[in-house]
């Protein structure tokens, strides 16, 4: 699945959320912010609401906890994310993902 979008040169991010998480709207709110202010609406941001009997296999395979979490390439960020995170995370996943 990251595999995909990092052969086109960007990362994507599953953001894990929930209906009634109220810490996910700031974080999804930061992330269209970065998306739009540095990458130019490259990157694919995939939101996942969370509902334990629909996405259980999911949750198991990420080991998601809590919400808001995000998985950019190879970080896990949960619950107060900031936005230098965010960029630090994407930043990460762009060198992971370069051959030497």
């Amino acid at each position: 699945m990251m595999e995909e979008n990092l052969q086109q040169g960007y990362p994507r991010i599953l953001f894990f959320s929930s209906q009634h998480c109220m810490p996910c709207k700031p974080v999804e709110d930061k992330l269209k912010r970065i998306n739009i202010s540095m990458f130019g609406k490259k990157l694919r941001i995939d939101k996942i609401n969370i509902d334990i009997q629909e996405n259980r296999e999911l949750i198991q395979e990420y080991k998601i906890t809590s919400v808001p979490t995000l998985i950019i390439g190879e970080t896990k960020l949960m619950v107060h994310i900031e936005e230098e995170d965010i960029i630090d995370a994407v930043l990460q996943a762009f060198i992971n993902s370069v051959e030497i």
